[in-house]
């Protein structure tokens, strides 16, 4: 992976992002400010969806320089992602939807603070193309937790064909 901070356009904005060698962003933060952060994980879910082209001007950092970033970034988020390990303990049947995809598979949501991500390949290859898409119901069972992006990790998902919408 190659990290990097990059200037924003307005005066105290930085970014800084995860990227692999195609330019596809796994992370980012954007920090306005001393004061406010937004993240790729939940709540904000901000990440590129386009190649991340190093520019002049942008920093390479190292791993250890983008971490100090996130943690700092998602510390805010930490107390809510507790209890949403207790509420989902490993073994756990769930229920959601789909929030959007990543480069790391699909999201879920369960809830306004309860996200989870699951294979995508896996789930392509045993559900009809008309049920991937955002709002379709999802079932699975929690088999991990994902510390870096405060997601659960569920697996054995199967798409209900209902809508949310």
């Amino acid at each position: 992976m190659i990290y990097i901070e990059a200037a924003g356009v307005e005066e105290d904005e930085m970014y800084y992002f995860e990227i692999d060698e195609n330019g596809t962003a796994y992370r980012q933060i954007s920090k306005h400010g001393n004061l406010h952060s937004e993240v790729s994980t939940a709540p904000d879910f901000v990440l590129c969806d386009q190649e991340v082209v190093i520019e002049a001007g942008d920093r390479i950092i190292t791993k250890e320089q983008f971490e100090i970033e996130w943690q700092q970034a998602i510390e805010p988020n930490l107390a809510a992602w507790k209890i949403t390990k207790k509420q989902y303990p490993p073994g756990s049947p769930v229920s959601g939807e789909i929030a959007m995809f990543y480069p790391q598979g699909a999201i879920i949501r369960f809830s306004d603070n309860a996200y989870a991500v699951t294979d995508y390949n896996k789930l392509r290859e045993q559900t009809p193309a008309q049920y991937l898409y955002p709002s379709y119901c999802i079932e699975g069972f929690v088999v991990d937790y994902d510390e870096i992006n405060l997601w659960l990790v569920i697996e054995n998902c199967k798409i209900t064909g209902e809508n949310s919408l």
